[in-house]
């Protein structure tokens, strides 16, 4: 588990320009930190459990499936935001495994999206391991949920329904 001093050294925190909205008691003794990022706000929630030692037991990532794109065209700031989020909020010891769910997410493209190189590509640039077809599928709105177990920690991306608003909501908690 990190703690949320060294999350808050994250580019989460410095590119995305997170910051808390918001804490609130959980019955189990943990706190649930509300974050917002500088950009995009009303499209975007994440949401920290953390123990009182401040150490990060599990992050949520909400993002309006309206702004993240759909199955023809998908916004390159939420597959960013994304994948930032899951290399931050992964425990280091299970960061490796996680790396083709972040090449994935980061490679996603929707039917009309075209990419453009501005230099040409060469072996190191290409994606080590081959995409993960259901986790495409789900990022795209297609399938519900993926889940990974990882060695400390389980990684789910899944599409819900929140307050009525469709939701892309990627989720890292620690194992016990």
């Amino acid at each position: 588990m990190i703690s949320y001093d060294e999350l808050r050294e994250t580019e989460l925190f410095s590119f995305f320009n997170f910051t808390e909205s918001g804490r609130k008691p959980l019955a189990d003794g943990m706190q649930e930190i509300h974050l917002k990022p500088g950009g995009f706000q009303e499209f975007i929630d994440v949401k920290m459990k953390v123990d009182r030692l401040q150490k990060v037991h599990e992050g949520a990532l909400y993002l309006d499936r309206d702004w993240i794109g759909s199955p023809m065209t998908v916004s390159p700031f939420g597959k960013d935001l994304a994948k930032s989020f899951i290399a931050a909020v992964t425990p280091p010891c299970d960061r490796k495994k996680a790396d083709n769910v972040v090449n994935t997410i980061w490679n996603v493209q929707g039917a009309s999206d075209r990419e453009i190189a501005i230099q040409p590509q060469s072996p190191r640039d290409l994606v080590p391991e081959p995409p993960i077809e259901k986790l495409v599928q789900v990022y795209l709105g297609i399938e519900d949920c993926f889940e990974m177990r990882l060695e400390k920690s389980n990684l789910k991306v899944e599409n819900i329904t929140e307050v009525g608003r469709m939701r892309l909501k990627i989720s890292i908690e620690a194992i016990k």
